[in-house]
Parts: C-alpha cells; sequence; structure tokens
C-alpha cells in the first residue's frame, strides 16, 4: 500500500512538473514596423532583422509566467515600407545606428497577467534602448498559444523619439518636420 501510495504521489509530482513546464523559445516569424507622422505625410519603416527570446512557463494552453524575454533588432535592418533609400539613410542617421547598432528591450519584471478567453494579456516592465538611451518601458503583450505549440505575441507602443535622446529630423530647409511620437507594433510567433 505503501509502495502505490508513493508511486501515486511521485507521477503526481512528475505530471504537474511537465504541466508548468519552462520552455525557452525563439523567433519563428515576425512582423514589426516603426510608425510616425510628418507634417507632409505619414511614414513607416519595417525591420528585416530581429532576434527574439524567451523563457515561458505554458499551463493548459496559455502562459502562466514569464521568466526572461528579450527583443534585439538590428538598427540597420529598418527599411522604408516606401523602398526608399533616402528615407533609410536619414532613419539610420537620426538613430545613430553606425553607432548604436541595436534597439533592444531587456524584459525586467512581469507587472500582471490576465486570462481574456483564448488569449493571454501580459504587462510587462522593462528597458528599451534606442540610440544608446535606455529608458523604463511597460509593454502590454497580447498572448496566444497556437495548436502548433508555437506562442504568437502582438502589441503596440507609442514612445516619444525625444526620450531616447532622438531630435525628431527636419528637411527641406525646415519645411518637412516629423513629428516626436512614433508607434511600434510587432506580431511576433516564437517556437520551443
Amino acid at each position: 500500500m505503501i509502495q502505490k501510495l508513493t508511486i501515486f504521489f511521485i507521477a503526481a509530482f512528475l505530471l504537474n512538473s511537465n504541466a508548468n513546464a519552462q520552455t525557452k523559445y525563439t523567433v519563428k516569424s515576425y512582423t514589426l514596423l516603426v510608425n510616425g507622422t510628418s507634417n507632409v505625410h505619414d511614414w513607416s519603416s519595417k525591420a528585416t532583422s530581429i532576434n527574439v527570446t524567451g523563457d515561458f512557463a505554458i499551463n493548459n494552453g496559455s502562459i502562466e509566467k514569464i521568466n526572461s524575454a528579450s527583443v534585439n533588432v538590428v538598427a540597420k535592418s529598418l527599411k522604408s515600407t516606401k523602398n526608399s533609400d533616402l528615407m533609410d539613410d536619414r532613419t539610420y542617421s537620426t538613430i545613430k545606428a553606425d553607432k548604436f547598432p541595436y534597439i533592444t528591450f531587456i524584459m525586467t519584471k512581469v507587472a500582471s497577467i490576465q486570462k481574456n478567453g483564448a488569449e493571454t494579456v501580459v504587462t510587462v516592465s522593462g528597458n528599451l534602448t534606442i540610440a544608446g538611451v535606455s529608458k523604463p518601458t511597460d509593454l502590454v503583450l497580447k498572448c496566444k498559444v497556437l495548436a502548433s505549440g508555437d506562442l504568437e505575441i502582438s502589441g503596440s507602443k507609442k514612445i516619444q523619439m525625444s526620450n531616447h535622446g532622438i531630435k525628431p529630423p527636419s528637411f527641406m530647409l525646415g519645411a518637412m518636420k516629423v513629428a516626436d511620437d512614433i508607434t511600434i507594433s510587432y506580431d511576433v510567433v516564437l517556437k520551443k
């Protein structure tokens, strides 16, 4: 009888450990856009090289815990959606891409995790570094565990370039002025 109880408790422990298993994920696919405005027209740039890693605990098809997460974007991988080399050059100059080749976000803590139907909404705090200047930044992540076991994370964040020591550029002798606010939108699929 004691032997059966021991086996039962060991099996229950192992099942519980597997249900709350923490798994490291890496990027499978992504879309990351930086959108802004000027007094002349809106503009958009798309990242073509990013690396995302995270250590997540998944239970019953939803995120239960995030132990770590980081995003690393190659600054010169930002490309104008209008295929404008001039726009790309201005972007790289504005964010000092030669001196600071990466834009990064490193999570420092999870503020909240809320289940919302098939989606889990996770608010995380971390440090966003652009042009060599790091600022504490909160992100609201909409997370879904896909049927494949992959993890989809999406959301957007409005920031001000000036908070990162970036002066919004102006062109044509000041006739065109870029607004300080930009919005970073992302939709990333992570795989085990």
